[in-house]
């Protein structure tokens, strides 16, 4: 029993008792697919839990050097702080995009490319572990 758990860890610990102790005692085959999807989910929260902040920090970097100003910083560590500073991001992010295409410039269209694809790089480490439960 861990005395101080993280997030990841308590939601990591939920899906495994469901997957080891709940399923198997699931006779109805509807049931069984909810609680596989019950714990795919829980899996993908805990990886979120663990590095949503981080990637939320690396990917305001990498568009702030690409927008070339400083994009600040969150009013606080809290959840909704972080996350109200990533939609400004974002914002910025947006305008890079729509600027480099509207210039036609391949360069500045790849550079912002790239910032894109790195958020699609981390939103897949969430997104792309679900599987198809109970279809196969």
């Amino acid at each position: 029993m861990l005395s101080r758990p993280s997030t990841e860890q308590i939601l990591q610990g939920i899906a495994r008792d469901l997957q080891e102790t709940v399923l198997p005692d699931v006779a109805s085959e509807p049931t069984k697919v909810m609680v596989g999807m019950m714990v795919q989910l829980l899996k993908s929260c805990a990886q979120r839990a663990a590095h949503e902040t981080a990637w939320v920090h690396e990917e305001a970097a990498a568009i702030s050097t690409a927008a070339g100003k400083d994009l600040g910083g969150p009013a606080s560590l809290h959840l909704d702080d972080v996350l109200s500073w990533y939609h400004r991001v974002s914002q910025v992010l947006s305008e890079g995009v729509e600027a480099a295409y509207r210039s036609g410039d391949t360069a500045e269209i790849a550079k912002w490319r790239a910032l894109i694809d790195a958020r699609r790089a981390n939103e897949a480490q969430i997104l792309g572990t679900l599987e198809l439960v109970g279809r196969g």
